[in-house]
């Protein structure tokens, strides 16, 4: 018998409304709701009975029984696991101090509901979890150290006093939009795709700014500028020296709001369009034709994301760009980007303080992100658990995350992992780190539990639609028996309908309602007004301005410049490219990228579920065809991509969709489940620790060198 159940979609935390169909009790299929403001399914979600029923899934507690980094363990109860937990915590704390412990939270910990209840205080939003701050450790950090950090938090905090959870891009009044370092193709959900669709009937121009033709330029078909990867700075630079040099810039806006502007003018005399083309490989008449039609735009909207986040100039490019839209005249006016009103709809955080004592793991190291997230930073972990530096790490929970996977060096957080006292991981399916785990705690999938979510004023109930498979848990409700296990479980709701009810109270939304309406419900939201620096509604003592130091809009930032950083949105020549290292490009001279995301995996998700990986089997190297011509190589072709880090085995795919001299290689792989061909193709043994934003201190993803070769019945690495 066929049962519906109004939910979200569970296999990631986007919040897509759902239909969840089930037979039986069992998920068969979803469809989406109609009207919902993320209506749209994506593959992932469509293949969801089979993430959710797969043979491989988490179900019970386990405890490791062999060496670390064999994988073998024995099942459990959930008390011996949690018995062993707080007894390794304890034992910790009293030999190095409760700051040898920490957690890292990932990807599949963005639970909306996990995420506002075990927040950080001081923090706009956080994906980290503070269920250890009472216990003594400052010590959570999580994907946050490598991902949207630059770009929502630190680079719009620098220029607008503000976070991107404020603001928004206006595609609906936009008659340009610069898709830039984005691609909402495979966005979860992707919800843009089907917004710039609509812009373009009704006339707006799309310009995708990528190294590739991107899935959502192809989707499209709309105009691919190529671009050097790593050089996205340079280009918003030779566009603002375009606008200042011709006059096109908004001066008023400049003269009356911005701080900076002379030294900037300065700064960019030296990036020419000709100057520029020769950096970044766009063509010096096509640096002119966009900065002048960004200024004779009625709107201009910018989608712009993690494509300039992992290079060596990764926030300053992602401040170049802001500042480009600025000057052209789109802040907060109609069609370019907006400050949200801040009078709208919020629900209710629970936020939790950092205990006194010693700082997190890298807040010396990158202050600006401790700043803005009020956490370590992952990549100096290894550094702590392995040499004790700043202090000794002994002790770690790993939730929703794959730090072997995510990370430059897998090789050193092996090592790492399996130097710690304590390793605790908590998920869905097996990881590469479950192999050094202590304890493997079984997650639900969201499907499993209940919580809530909000968009833009609808606000709904994540219901639950089938009973825990095994005996997986809620993660909240792990953290939330944790805290009460470790002593301090009155800090957080015991429940999960305890957690909504907190996150309701006093918002003006019933529970009542949500529950006659599992569609979810859209509340009035205040009118739009623009311009709103000019009116005070963007700084809290309510005078005009921007909420930053000068109350301006700052293109030379002092909060940068308070801590010694270059104010100015200045360019750095990614370290190892071919400008930057000549030396390497005889044996490296291909332009080196990853991070890509695809329509059939998640990260490292997903590459065992056999309807996802039939239309993904193998791990890719996206390369040219002039490119794989002198090398010998063909569509389909077992290669090596090589760095000077070392070999990684891939698939050639040839394409005319990237640029000549740049290749893509798929992220994702490296983990334990699926064809031997991903669990070998871990792309971060070919990415470098010691390169990154020296301001956020993300890994350099996507501007490195290499060569791809390759592979003959020789040499095969099977």
């Amino acid at each position: 018998m066929e049962q519906v159940v109004t939910s979200m979609c569970g296999v990631c935390p986007a919040g897509c409304g759902a239909q969840v169909h089930l037979v039986d009790g069992r998920i068969s299929r979803l469809t989406p709701i109609k009207g919902h403001p993320y209506s749209v399914l994506c593959s992932r979600g469509q293949r969801a009975p089979e993430i959710v029923y797969a043979p491989e899934r988490l179900l019970y507690p386990q405890r490791r029984i062999g060496a670390r980094g064999e994988g073998r363990f024995e099942r459990i109860t959930w008390d011996e696991a949690y018995e062993t937990i707080v007894a390794g915590l304890r034992r910790i704390a009293e030999t190095w101090g409760p700051e040898a412990v920490g957690i890292y939270t990932g990807r599949g910990n963005f639970e909306y509901g996990l995420n506002e209840m075990f927040a950080p205080a001081g923090t706009a939003e956080s994906s980290a979890n503070a269920v250890l701050f009472p216990f003594g450790s400052p010590n959570t950090s999580g994907v946050g150290a490598l991902c949207y950090v630059s770009y929502g938090m630190i680079a719009p905090r620098a220029c607008f006093g503000t976070y991107m959870l404020d603001m928004e891009e206006d595609l609906d009044q936009a008659d340009l939009i610069l898709v830039w370092g984005e691609n909402p193709a495979t966005d979860s959900p992707p919800i843009n795709l089907v917004r710039l669709k609509r812009a373009q009937q009704r006339g707006a121009r799309v310009v995708v700014i990528d190294h590739r033709r991107s899935e959502t330029a192809q989707a499209l078909r709309c105009e691919w500028v190529g671009i050097r990867p790593g050089t996205d700075g340079a280009l918003a630079l030779g566009m603002i020296h375009v606008l200042i040099e011709e006059g096109l810039y908004d001066h008023a806006f400049v003269v009356e709001w911005t701080h900076g502007f002379a030294a900037l003018r300065e700064y960019v005399r030296a990036f020419t369009p000709e100057q520029v083309a020769a950096i970044t490989w766009v063509p010096a008449d096509k640096v002119r034709e966009l900065a002048r039609a960004m200024a004779t735009a009625r709107g201009c909207a910018i989608l712009t994301y993690t494509g300039l986040e992992y290079s060596n100039s990764g926030v300053q490019a992602i401040r170049a760009v802001f500042t480009l839209q600025a000057l052209a005249g789109h802040l907060d006016r109609p069609g370019g980007k907006l400050f949200k009103m801040r009078e709208r709809l919020r629900l209710n955080r629970l936020l939790t303080e950092p205990p006194p004592g010693p700082k997190p793991i890298g807040a010396e190291e990158y202050p600006l992100y401790y700043e803005v997230r009020r956490e370590a930073h992952a990549a100096l972990f290894p550094r702590a658990i392995l040499e004790g530096k700043p202090y000794p790490l002994r002790g770690l929970i790993v939730s929703g995350a794959s730090l072997i996977t995510a990370w430059p060096d897998p090789d050193r957080w092996r090592r790492a992992l399996a130097a710690l006292d304590l390793l605790v991981v908590i998920n869905r399916f097996p990881t590469a780190d479950a192999a050094y785990a202590d304890i493997l705690l079984p997650a639900a999938t969201q499907f499993e539990i209940t919580s809530y979510g909000i968009h833009n004023g609808h606000v709904q109930l994540r219901r639950r639609v089938i009973e825990p498979l095994g005996e997986a848990r809620n993660d909240y409700l792990i953290f939330a028996e944790l805290a009460a296990r470790l002593g301090y479980g009155d800090r957080w709701p015991q429940s999960e309908w305890a957690m909504v009810e907190y996150a309701l109270a006093g918002t003006g939304v019933k529970l009542s309602d949500l529950l006659a309406h599992p569609e979810g419900i859209t509340y009035p939201q205040p009118p739009r007004r623009y311009e709103k620096y000019r009116t005070g509604e963007l700084r809290a003592d309510g005078r005009p301005g921007f909420e930053t130091p000068t109350g301006k809009f700052e293109i030379a930032s002092e909060w940068f410049r308070q801590h010694g950083i270059e104010p100015l949105p200045v360019y750095t020549e990614p370290r190892e490219g071919p400008l930057g290292r000549p030396d390497l490009t005889a044996a490296f001279p291909l332009v080196f990228n990853s991070g890509a995301r695809t329509h059939f995996d998640f990260r490292s998700q997903h590459h065992h579920i056999p309807g996802l990986l039939r239309h993904l089997p193998r791990p890719l190297v996206h390369i040219h065809p002039a490119d794989a011509a002198v090398r010998g190589i063909a569509d389909g072709d077992e290669v090596l991509v090589v760095t000077p880090r070392g070999a990684v085995p891939f698939f050639a795919h040839v394409t005319e969709d990237i640029l000549p001299g740049v290749v893509e290689v798929h992220m994702g792989g490296g983990g334990p489940l699926g064809p031997e061909a991903w669990q070998r193709a871990n792309v971060n043994a070919l990415t470098d620790p010691e390169n990154c934003d020296p301001i956020s201190g993300f890994p350099v993803y996507k501007a490195l060198l290499c060569d791809v070769r390759k592979v003959s019945a020789a040499t095969s690495p099977h």
